[in-house]
């Protein structure tokens, strides 16, 4: 439940004033394409006035590839939001404000228009966005919410301009490069566009409007326009891929509004993620409409509806630059506010809305009073009132939506005293709002194991709990409050712990909570000659995304070899930026490598997964002869061992062994299975022969080892284990020599 809580010499100058910033910042490439990296989502057809909802939508789902939260969220395909979801439940238009009793009333008329304040206002009380298959009409208007809808939730958005002499044109493609899609808009007039080239500039000294909202994709410095200077935005817009360049076209750098409007110019919809908040408490349902800039202190009181954990805050800065200190309270004395809960600083960029992660949760009781106090360094405080909403229709009209506020939910202070926020704006509430879970918790003695292991499960709730279950996330479950449970399956598993309280369902789910382990590192045996180069490609199955490992390494044995060199060429770990030896010890033939994403640890782990990591390079000596191996560990040599580290632990793994031996290695007569360096057949190789063979052993260093009756080089069979019993227990017959 979210509760409430908006002349050529002249013209040579000009050009080259104009294009310092460009030639300045020449680190990004001249053009820039997010479609050639695939983080476009596909070009739509907007109905009706729709197009901020769409220019919205647009960058979000480009944000959703960027991360791919998206897919690791269990969605399909390319991302697909809900336009229209947000069209009807922003809650600014007359047929539904939720701050109004009834909702209805004064406000934008639906399919007619909107802006990016009025979209960041619905995604920052947790309204959307969900998914297009579950809340997209139209009309008539879709369900306001379900039960088994998916949800997104963005937890920065920023607003950006490139500054009229371009200067700060690199921020923004920045923001494109590295958060994606960026939304924006222009005023969409015959004049200004040219349709044969589907170019658009508007000069900064005309005065119509924005009409229009886009999104930008990428860019080009050389792309001429009407506009007098080279450069342009490329952008997305939303009347089908029947439109311009399939459904593309381009607006100057020089353009009045693109890239340039204060508040529609340039809007980042950044890290968003799957829902991740049972209550969002809120009293500015309109978000951010306001600013009262002579203040730095407020807050907002908030009543707990259930016993929860308070987890995060949100709000919005007016100014880029700003320094916050989150302090959460529980009580109030003599006119302040008093029992600090926990409080933590740090600064913020750029204006917009962002989402802070308390470092210390929270735990809420039921019904108790807790404060969020917000101290910004500059801009003064956001809030929302009562206020005039453009219509982006290019007619200049404005609508008002009326907000809501009561007696004793916002604070500032000033002059060294608390005020109500009330007592001045009848209307008005400052953007602080309070991110909580629900008030069902549980802990496991241990998050990770090698499997068979067993966790031992807490569960504990702030209220009577009727009954309780769980889901452990391997296709077992259990009634028990605190079950122990043994983990068989190696993986990532989800828990969810479910409690019936007073009748009603609650739940809490920790993705990816237990880590089982049955990980391994390991070699195939390698075949090589005198003289001939060998590659030995190291493989691992890890259970959790990996940042790095570390590979011991070593070949005891008399086959002399010699290393040439190590990559991670055509290896799951090929992106890796560290392929390093930190130890060398050639003459007890040892080495230890360091395999790692990078060394600031900002690139992509290795996600799950199996298959090579490393691959070593070695020569076999022109004097090797035939009755000569080496054998090939994993294990570690004295505080040298196989670790794997993931982005929360590190854990050691099981290793297996296994070879280089000259091609033709047979000798003698077959049945050395076990390959030991003596050539004796015993009743170790007969144990090796009925693994191969019932068990599903690997087949020998030699294969043709276990070819006792040398029917064939792989054509082992029962055949061979009756004619290695014979002769190991009746004196049968000697087994087929080697080729």
């Amino acid at each position: 439940m979210i509760t409430k809580s908006n002349s050529y010499f002249f013209s040579t100058i000009v050009l080259l004033i104009l294009l310092f910033p460009i030639i300045s910042n020449a680190q990004y490439k001249p053009t820039y394409d997010l479609r050639d990296v695939n983080m476009v989502s596909p070009v739509k057809y907007q109905i009706d006035g729709t197009c901020w909802t769409f220019g919205t939508m647009s960058a979000i789902e480009g944000n959703l590839l960027m991360t791919g939260h998206w897919a690791a969220n269990g969605d399909t395909g390319m991302p697909n939001l809900a336009e229209y979801h947000l069209d009807w439940w922003n809650g600014f238009n007359a047929e539904f404000n939720g701050d109004l009793d009834p909702p209805t009333g004064n406000g934008l008329t639906v399919h007619m228009g909107g802006d990016y304040r009025v979209s960041a206002a619905y995604l920052a009380r947790g309204e959307g966005a969900v998914r297009d298959i579950d809340g997209q009409s139209h009309t008539p208007a879709p369900p306001r919410s379900g039960s088994e809808w998916g949800y997104y939730y963005v937890r920065d958005i920023e607003w950006y301009t490139a500054g009229e002499d371009l200067s700060r044109i690199n921020l923004l493609k920045e923001k494109l490069i590295y958060e994606g899609v960026l939304g924006t808009c222009m005023c969409y007039s015959i004049l200004y566009i040219d349709n044969s080239t589907f170019t658009h500039y508007q000069p900064d000294s005309t005065t119509d409007d924005p009409t229009h909202a886009i999104s930008i994709i990428g860019w080009d410095d050389f792309k001429t326009t009407q506009a007098p200077l080279p450069g342009a935005w490329l952008c997305k817009n939303s009347w089908g891929d029947g439109w311009g360049e399939s459904g593309y076209f381009w607006i100057s750098y020089y353009d009045k509004h693109c890239g340039q409007h204060d508040e529609m110019g340039a809007i980042s919809f950044q890290d968003v993620v799957p829902m991740p908040y049972d209550n969002i408490y809120y009293h500015d349902y309109h978000g951010w409409r306001d600013t009262k800039t002579d203040i730095t202190e407020a807050v907002n009181v908030f009543t707990a509806d259930n016993g929860e954990l308070l987890v995060g805050v949100s709000f919005f800065t007016a100014v880029d630059s700003v320094d916050y200190t989150i302090t959460i309270y529980d009580d109030t004395l003599n006119n302040d506010f008093t029992n600090i809960l926990t409080t933590q600083s740090g600064h913020i960029a750029y204006t917009g809305f962002h989402t802070i992660d308390l470092t210390e949760s929270i735990t809420l009781s039921f019904e108790d009073n807790f404060y969020v106090y917000l101290s910004l360094s500059d801009g003064g405080q956001p809030f929302d009132r009562t206020s005039e909403v453009p219509v982006l229709l290019g007619n200049k009209a404005i609508t008002i939506v009326n907000s809501t506020a009561s007696q004793g939910e916002s604070y500032y202070r000033q002059d060294g005293q608390w005020h109500d926020f009330i007592d001045i704006e009848s209307s008005g509430n400052f953007c602080m709002k309070a991110l909580t879970e629900l008030g069902i918790s549980f802990e496991a003695d241990t998050t990770y194991g090698h499997v068979p292991f067993d966790v031992q499960f807490t569960g504990s709730s702030e209220h009577t709990v009727d009954t309780w279950s769980w889901d452990f996330g391997d296709e077992s479950s259990s009634s028990s409050q605190n079950p122990i449970h043994t983990f068989n399956q190696r993986g990532l598993h989800t828990v969810t712990l479910g409690a019936d309280i007073d009748g009603n369902f609650r739940s809490n789910t920790k993705k990816q909570y237990i880590l089982a382990i049955a990980d391994t590192i390991k070699a195939d045996t390698s075949f090589g000659e005198p003289g001939e180069s060998i590659c030995i490609t190291v493989q691992t199955n890890n259970s959790a995304p990996l940042s790095y490992m570390m590979i011991p390494f070593e070949y005891p044995g008399d086959l002399p070899l010699t290393l040439d060199s190590f990559n991670t060429n055509g290896c799951r770990t090929d992106q890796f930026e560290v392929c390093e030896m930190i130890h060398m010890d050639p003459f007890n033939k040892r080495y230890f490598f360091l395999v790692r994403t990078d060394n600031t640890g900002e690139n992509p782990s290795l996600p799950p997964g199996e298959g090579a990591v490393l691959k070593i390079y070695m020569t076999v000596s022109n004097s090797a002869v035939e009755s000569q191996t080496a054998a090939i560990h994993f294990d570690g040599y004295n505080s040298y061992t196989p670790i794997l580290f993931s982005d929360e632990i590190s854990y050691t793994l099981a290793t297996v062994s296994s070879a280089v031996v000259l091609k033709g290695c047979c000798r003698g007569i077959r049945g050395n299975v076990n390959a030991d360096l003596n050539d004796e057949v015993d009743i170790s190789d007969l144990v090796a022969l009925v693994e191969l063979l019932f068990q599903g052993g690997s087949m020998p260093i030699c294969p043709e080892e276990a070819d006792l009756n040398a029917s064939g080089y792989l054509d082992i069979d029962i055949s061979d284990l009756v004619y290695m019993i014979d002769f190991i227990f009746t004196n049968g017959a000697d087994p087929a020599d080697c080729y």
